[in-house]
């Protein structure tokens, strides 16, 4: 079995030339035949022409001799020309002399037809003559043709006779009919022995075909140059379409090239499309049916940051991008396997003929590796990385989609353990991928259903032993899955624009309910508001309008809103996030290095970004007790932040000793579950009405757990 590609182009190739010889012998053969059809015609033609003229001088001979006939003959003076009838000698009225003395002699009918017909011959060559077997006129005798006609009278009663004979050598049309005795005939042709009834013989008349067959000839000339021309005229016309068709032909052959290669191949990297793969990968598992020894996978492929990526350098980088992408990715194959794009940054992998499950892993390794690079594209140094997701052909799959999709499945579980990973396809993926799927879906109803709500967690000054502001924590309960943590939902949204509503609602919301909260209970020093950005949101070109009317619509005063922002946001786009946040300086927002210390703490970034704040990550205050080099590790960030002019704030504060160890290093902002943990509008309300200025002693009188060590939980 092959695969589309491998075919043979299903496509007729016209032989043009030979369509082109086939048509021209069909138009000569019609051509031929009208020709042919023509000249027979005219052929026939004048023959009925020579048949009409003898019928005629038949008719005309006829009603002449009848004529005569009544009238008994016509007698004229014995001239040179007339001299009396010597086959008339019989009749006592043949010479007569007038009362004047004029001498007369007779004529009958047979004798002037005769005469008329031999001058008629001599100027027209037409032949006329009455005959019989018996006639007083040996010359009137009939020849082999003329007698042959009589007897068919006699013998077949016919009634007239029509014939194309030869004369002396020359074409004759020769007609004849029967005639019959009439009593007035009596006088001249009983010494014969005939009476009145008798078949006496026949009138004959011979038209020359010549002139008709020279007519026609002339005619046929004519016919046989216009045919030609005819001919010609077709046959250019035949070689001028074949030339014409020949060049449809391959105008033709190339657009249907194109078009083949466009419905099998991605347009803009000319990579096998979807269609494609799965014709392939189908092909593959019919081998597999019938060889169990085959072996192959399929690697689903997904581009992390890409999608950040485009949107901030445009879709024309974007492109590139997955052009020089989906180069590397052709580096790393074997000539056994197939790389394709399913569409927008995913792409799959064909690894046919796999000796063991492990080569797949490989190769998956390899791919991974190809795009660690970073591309150079436009001048600018871009940074993608790929999730990969692998399922082993089986012989259980139906279809090539069944595959696909597990192979998809394989792939978001990679992209949610947190990306840069290669996962392979186990049947208790389908469990998470419903659920993957559930959030994904209702995360575009999420905000109609009213099913989100922020949460807000203290931050405490060491310095004035009260609280400052509040952080912002989103949280979702789902009617059916329950609560559902920001990082379960928050990536999914990330991947499409829905992170764009969900980040404005939550900063509108936070930022229209601190400014309540100041309204009421803020006498002196207003309360801030700390708010997470996605890296989606701070990427998005419209982020800083969108933040500046939240700020004039609620009427919240920038100074208290502090944007918090992941140093791995910083690294992914530099550029775009770069402009944004040095917009929102100009707002008068203060930004603040969510999660320092986690990540890369590149000392470029708290100069490029120019931050106000650090947040020091829970792990490394967890672990101050403990652990001498994380406390040491809290110090020289505390100490870097001075030299910088930084704020800084330590989040997950859960001790009392922990506390202790960061008011020691002078740490200004602290926030945990000692103080407080994340607590929804009206729980901070119960707070506000016990103590507006929230003194640490209220919350730690109000908080329970404040006393010792509790659990980490999530904030």
């Amino acid at each position: 079995m092959k695969s589309l590609d491998q075919q043979l182009t299903i496509f007729v190739k016209l032989p043009i030339v030979k369509l082109v010889v086939l048509a021209i012998l069909a138009w000569s053969a019609l051509v031929g035949y009208s020709l042919d059809w023509n000249i027979s015609n005219l052929q026939d033609e004048q023959a009925k022409l020579a048949i009409s003229a003898a019928k005629s001088n038949w008719d005309k001979d006829q009603a002449f001799r009848q004529w005569a006939t009544k009238h008994g003959g016509v007698y004229v003076q014995p001239t040179e020309r007339t001299p009396p009838n010597p086959y008339l000698a019989h009749l006592d009225r043949r010479d007569v002399v007038t009362t004047e003395g004029m001498k007369l002699t007779l004529m009958n009918p047979a004798y002037m037809l005769r005469q008329m017909t031999t001058e008629f011959e001599d100027t027209y060559g037409v032949k006329g003559k009455i005959t019989g077997k018996i006639t007083l006129n040996p010359v009137n005798k009939p020849d082999a043709w003329e007698l042959a006609a009589i007897e068919r009278f006699e013998n077949e009663q016919v009634t007239e006779v029509l014939e194309q004979a030869v004369i002396d050598g020359a074409p004759y049309m020769r007609y004849m009919k029967p005639m019959y005795m009439k009593k007035e005939c009596e006088l001249c042709h009983a010494v014969l022995g005939f009476k009145a009834g008798d078949l006496r013989g026949g009138v004959s008349v011979s038209i020359p075909m010549t002139p008709y067959l020279n007519a026609a000839n002339e005619t046929s000339r004519s016919m046989v140059i216009t045919h030609i021309m005819v001919w010609l005229s077709g046959s250019v016309g035949f070689v001028a379409f074949g030339l014409y068709a020949r060049r449809r032909h391959i105008e033709r052959s190339a657009l249907l090239a194109r078009l083949e290669h466009g419905a099998l191949y991605d347009a803009l990297t000319g990579l096998p499309n979807r269609f494609l793969f799965s014709d392939r990968l189908n092909v593959s598992m019919a081998r597999q049916a019938r060889d169990r020894s085959h072996l192959f996978a399929v690697c689903f492929v997904d581009l992390d940051r890409f999608k950040n990526l485009n949107d901030s350098y445009g879709h024309a980088t974007g492109d590139q991008l997955l052009k020089e992408v989906s180069a590397r990715f052709g580096k790393v194959l074997r000539p056994s396997d197939t790389v394709a794009r399913m569409g927008g940054d995913e792409f799959t992998f064909l690894l046919d003929g796999i000796s063991k499950s492990q080569e797949a892993f490989q190769i998956a390794e390899r791919i991974l590796h190809s795009v660690e690079t970073p591309f150079e594209i436009g001048g600018q140094s871009l940074k993608v990385g790929a999730s990969i997701g692998i399922c082993l052909g089986d012989r259980k799959y139906q279809s090539p989609e069944e595959i696909l999709r597990d192979a998809d499945t394989a792939m978001y579980r990679a992209k949610y353990l947190g990306k840069g990973r290669i996962d392979i396809f186990e049947p208790e993926m389908h469990a998470e991928v419903a659920r993957t799927t559930r959030i994904e879906h209702d995360l575009h109803i999420v905000l109609e259903r009213n099913e989100l709500s922020i949460h807000y967690q203290p931050i405490v000054s060491l310095n004035t032993n009260r609280v400052e502001g509040f952080e912002a924590l989103l949280r979702w309960r789902h009617p059916l899955l329950g609560n559902i943590t920001p990082d379960q939902f928050i990536p999914i949204a990330e991947g499409s624009d829905v992170i764009q509503h969900i980040g404005q609602w939550v900063l509108e919301n936070a930022c229209r309910q601190v400014d309540l909260w100041n309204s009421l209970y803020a006498k002196e020093t207003k309360f801030f508001v700390s708010v997470n950005l996605s890296a989606r949101q701070v990427s998005h070109l419209n982020f800083i309008n969108v933040v500046q009317e939240t700020l004039e619509k609620v009427g919240f005063d920038p100074a208290y809103l502090h944007c918090e922002v992941t140093e791995t946001l910083l690294i992914n786009d530099q550029v775009t996030t770069r402009d944004n946040m040095a917009h929102l300086r100009e707002l008068g927002v203060r930004l603040s290095a969510d999660d320092f210390g986690k990540g890369y703490s590149s000392l470029n970034y708290l100069q490029d970004f120019s931050f106000n704040t650090l947040k020091i990550d829970k792990q490394f205050v967890q672990g101050m007790g403990t652990q001498g080099k994380d406390k040491r590790l809290v110090s020289s960030i505390v100490r870097l932040a001075k030299d910088f002019g930084l704020s800084v704030v330590a989040e997950g504060v859960e001790t009392r000793e922990q506390m202790e160890n960061l008011r020691r290093l002078n740490c200004r902002w602290v926030q945990g579950y000692y103080f407080c943990p994340p607590l929804p509008v009206d729980g901070i309300n119960r707070l506000l009405r016990s103590d507006a200025r929230l003194r640490t002693t209220t919350l730690l009188a109000m908080n329970p757990g404040a006393s010792g060590n509790i659990s980490s939980k999530t904030g």
